[in-house]
């Protein structure tokens, strides 16, 4: 390291040299706006985890170029106060020193008394280059073990990932081969203690790979993908508000499962996994049969099916009628005798709430909008791709629904859809309602809105959207 804090100009983002140094200052200003967050897709920060000294942690603001030297003088400022929250946003700079501020803050975050609670990265303004990998660093491979995470992505955010090149001022002048490569190799180095340490999946370095420009990044933006590769999507209450079981039905239950699935980020698949990890069987028919009745026949509020072998998903219907869902490794330890989930036992440690997220993930409302783009979930075994899947907008009612005007449920009647009618999507979106989500149709002339519920839940499970998070202005 010593040897390569000499080339810190070998590999930069291209910026103007002038550009100020990366500078923290204190935001008290924002700890209320970070109270708000919650996760959306696990339970690593919200009401169940801030409590009083979190809530009195000084907030610090990261912001500018990553310069060489910028380490130490923000490890200066951070060591003055006992209790922390970091905010982080930056343009990018020195590739080396982003590796070494994010190995500092991964320094106390793996420490006996951390005093780190949460590293943020908000909508107001990005996290790119060098910033995105010091944040992609800054985690305890210890919580990671976990399933715990201190790196939160809002909503809307933007963590650009992409690989070091020169300036442009330098790009065409000779530099010596052994410089480039031994940054080269740090940089790629830093991604690959990510991958070694369970802390981010290998498809990161390959789509960091593809973007050698300085305007060009692979972006996580607080989705479902942010949550794949092992970050923690926050956002508002909305996304994270648990599932209600109305018009909850088995075939609904076993689409959450796959999406869960796929997108899980401790889970490992092949892809024959990907293929057939599928919740089968019609035993009772998951179309008319709700999950309150499925726990009813096996006895149980805890339930859990197999998806190929890889994984298996624990639902349970809770007694606020909401329901918890978790994925975990290899088969369920119960027995379906033909059916498709099998019963466990209710002890204390509960699922975690399944979100609304979750739901819209599963019907093609990924962030609240429509997904009209998409890539298969195992093309990540393949690395990056450029390949782009037009998704089909056409869908099939499932049961008889009412279509309405606006959606909700006191919205005036605009239609029906029979049992097994094709009907094209136009729009969707996510509600504060015992529906949570509700799709925009077109069928027979006729435009309205139905709960997705209603609608089959396997037509998008295999694509992840094009682009994480919401879409761009939403």
């Amino acid at each position: 390291m010593p040897i390569l804090r000499k080339l810190l100009c070998a590999l930069t983002l291209f910026l103007p040299v002038a550009a100020a140094a990366m500078d923290a200052e204190k935001r008290p200003d924002l700890v209320p706006r970070l109270m708000q967050l919650q996760s959306i897709y696990s339970a690593n920060w919200g009401p169940g985890r801030v409590n009083e000294g979190i809530r009195d942690a000084t907030v610090f603001h990261l912001s500018g170029r990553i310069n060489p030297g910028d380490t130490d003088r923000i490890r200066e400022t951070l060591q003055s106060t006992w209790g922390k929250l970091i905010v982080i946003d930056s343009p990018g700079g020195s590739f080396v020193e982003g590796i070494a501020l994010g190995q500092y803050l991964k320094g106390i975050l793996e420490s006996q008394d951390p005093d780190i609670y949460g590293i943020f990265v908000l909508r107001d303004a990005p996290c790119l280059s060098a910033c995105a990998l010091a944040v992609a660093l800054a985690t305890s491979t210890r919580d990671i073990a976990y399933g715990d995470d201190a790196r939160f992505v809002e909503h809307g955010a933007q963590l650009g990932f992409h690989m070091g090149l020169l300036p442009e001022a330098q790009a065409t002048q000779a530099v010596e081969a052994r410089q480039m490569m031994n940054v080269t190799y740090d940089i790629v180095q830093a991604y690959a203690s990510l991958i070694m340490g369970g802390v981010a999946p290998p498809i990161l370095l390959s789509e960091a790979l593809e973007h050698r420009e300085a305007n060009s990044f692979f972006y996580l933006r607080g989705g479902i993908r942010t949550h794949a590769m092992r970050l923690t999507p926050v956002g508002p209450p909305i996304l994270s508000r648990p599932i209600h079981k109305s018009a909850l039905m088995m075939d609904t239950v076993a689409g959450l499962c796959r999406t869960a699935f796929v997108a899980a980020p401790d889970i490992r698949r092949s892809f024959v996994d990907y293929e057939f990890g599928y919740i089968d069987g019609s035993n009772p028919d998951p179309i008319t049969t709700s999950l309150e009745d499925m726990t009813n026949l096996l006895g149980s509020r805890r339930i859990a099916a197999s998806l190929n072998g890889a994984a298996h998903c624990i639902v349970e219907l809770f007694d606020d009628d909401t329901i918890g869902l978790d994925m975990r490794p290899g088969s369920p330890p119960c027995q379906a005798d033909g059916r498709q989930f099998c019963a466990l036992p209710v002890d204390r440690f509960r699922p975690r709430a399944a979100p609304v997220a979750l739901l819209a993930d599963t019907f093609g409302c990924h962030s609240g909008s429509l997904t009209k783009q998409g890539q298969f979930w195992s093309g990540d075994l393949n690395g990056a791709s450029d390949y782009v899947n037009e998704n089909d907008l056409t869908q099939t009612a499932v049961r008889e629904v009412n279509m309405r005007a606006q959606p909700s449920l006191e919205a005036a009647v605009s239609g029906r859809l029979r049992a097994e009618q094709t009907v094209e999507v136009s729009d969707c979106r996510i509600v504060d309602d015992v529906q949570g989500v509700w799709m925009q149709v077109r069928a027979d002339g006729q435009t309205g809105w139905v709960s997705a519920r209603f609608l089959s839940p396997y037509w998008w499970s295999d694509l992840r959207p094009l682009i994480d998070g919401p879409t761009p202005g939403r």
